[in-house]
């Protein structure tokens, strides 16, 4: 299995973004002589994708702009130091970049610091804001307008390696319809093949979102209360003392006192994820993982550490169900990372120049291309190159129908942080109703008593 490659000449690049760029028409286009335009992204060994379309487009608008310097501002950092490293840079001017890459979790919190500039008089003037879908257009989307035009979505399902599933006994394509048939596989899998990890679902802060995100949400969405077990959508109050909480963690705290997991000091390693992709699921060392959309990219990207061609033919894809298969069966945590503009910044225009290149429908392709995450644009989702990105694509995609986005509120990161750490807690010996009990004093104490509702 060969990564496939977007490919469309350099005349079309060119051609696609002069016209994009002469769409804007901004103060910043026509007065830009002598500028430096600083881009702050993440670039990792396992994430290239936003580096790849960056280098591209800031030859095409430097050439545009003559005058104007794009400065690449790359950070080689895991999720959670990558957000610390963003939010150290957003303080000064001096240091605040002018466009910036971020997870939608950040999103309300940098709203609230100051750090992000409200894009709405932007968005309602570029044509190709009508190719972003509804939901998608919400990834970005702050209380008072788009503080973010988003560049992906993603979904998480559960990741298994088909060989060692038959070698078990256990038939494939397997499909759990509720959490006991999870646990089933498992305990099956480490009685059948010894030597095998049976699975892994993230826990601790090390992985910060990752732990959030691939792990606990899957879980609490498919508790009892569903898209509002986390908060009620309607009035915005946080749930505690909820039962789907307690669940939750008493079935994370099942798979690692069973030891049908990584041991905690490798699952508290920031690199674990990593790990995982490029190590223990290729060697089979490892029978199944929750992880996200963008996996397959490892394996296929032709000279990445975790190239790995026979991919497609060992592993397969399962939803992952809701508590005890009640409707609608299954449950993702689906998320999204925005473009935004930093408040600080003194070229705004030029900034959404900028961002019109990266989030246009061949950039955005070949973003995909390398990230593996889904698309945000109809006109991408309608595209072949989009469907053969990978082998898996087609799988991933009846997901999606059954995903739930965090709150975009101020609070949620702090929040998320008191998940991960109520996890932390249970896999390394606290039960599940003292770290319940904890992390339902934390959020009180985050959202104050009348942001809080108890669940019935």
């Amino acid at each position: 299995m060969k990564r496939r490659n977007v490919i469309f000449s350099a005349l079309a690049v060119t051609l696609s973004a002069t016209m994009a760029l002469a769409g804007c028409g901004g103060s910043g286009s026509s007065n830009s002589s002598n500028q430096t335009l600083k881009v702050f992204y993440q670039k990792t060994d396992g994430f290239k994708a936003f580096d790849i379309i960056a280098q591209k487009q800031k030859a095409v608008f430097e050439k545009a702009h003559p005058g104007v310097k794009v400065e690449l501002q790359p950070v080689s950092a895991q999720e959670s130091d990558y957000k610390t490293k963003l939010s150290l840079a957003q303080r000064s001017s001096e240091t605040a970049p002018d466009v910036i890459y971020q997870d939608s979790d950040s999103l309300q919190a940098d709203v609230d610091a100051g750090y992000l500039l409200n894009m709405q008089k932007y968005v309602d003037k570029w044509e190709d804001w009508k190719q972003f879908t509804p939901t998608a257009k919400n990834i970005g989307k702050g209380k008072d307008g788009f503080y973010g035009v988003p560049i992906s979505t993603d979904t998480r399902v559960i990741w298994y390696n088909r060989q060692i599933f038959q070698k078990a006994g256990i038939a494939v394509p397997w499909q759990p319809k509720n959490w006991d048939e999870i646990l089933q596989a498992a305990r099956t899998i480490k009685k059948n093949v010894p030597g095998v990890i049976p699975m892994n679902m993230f826990v601790g802060t090390a992985v910060g979102e990752g732990t959030t995100m691939q792990s606990f949400d899957e879980l609490l969405w498919g508790t009892g209360l569903g898209d509002n077990a986390l908060s009620d959508r309607k009035t915005g109050k946080w749930v505690v003392g909820s039962k789907g909480f307690s669940d939750s963690l008493k079935f994370l705290k099942t798979i690692y006192d069973e030891k049908l997991t990584p041991e905690a000091s490798e699952e508290f390693d920031p690199n674990i994820g990593t790990k995982i992709s490029t190590e223990l699921l290729p060697q089979g060392k490892m029978a199944m993982t929750v992880d996200g959309s963008w996996m397959p990219q490892t394996w296929v990207t032709k000279g990445s550490a975790g190239e790995w061609p026979q991919a497609r033919e060992v592993m397969g894809i399962a939803n992952f169900p809701t508590q005890h298969g009640q409707k609608p069966g299954f449950t993702t945590a689906a998320g999204g990372w925005n473009i935004s503009i930093s408040a600080k910044s003194q070229k705004p225009d030029l900034a959404f120049d900028f961002i019109k290149l990266l989030t246009s429908k061949e950039s955005t392709i070949e973003f995909l291309t390398s990230s593996g995450n889904s698309t945000v644009r109809k006109d991408v989702a309608e595209d072949a190159r989009y469907k053969n990105i990978n082998p898996f694509m087609e799988d991933l995609s009846t997901s999606i129908q059954y995903a739930h986005f965090r709150p975009t509120v101020a609070e949620y990161t702090k929040i998320s942080s008191e998940i991960q750490k109520a996890t932390e807690k249970i896999a390394t010996g606290t039960s599940a109703e003292e770290a319940a009990k904890a992390y339902d004093e934390a959020v009180i104490d985050i959202a104050g008593k009348d942001m809080t509702v108890t669940e019935k």
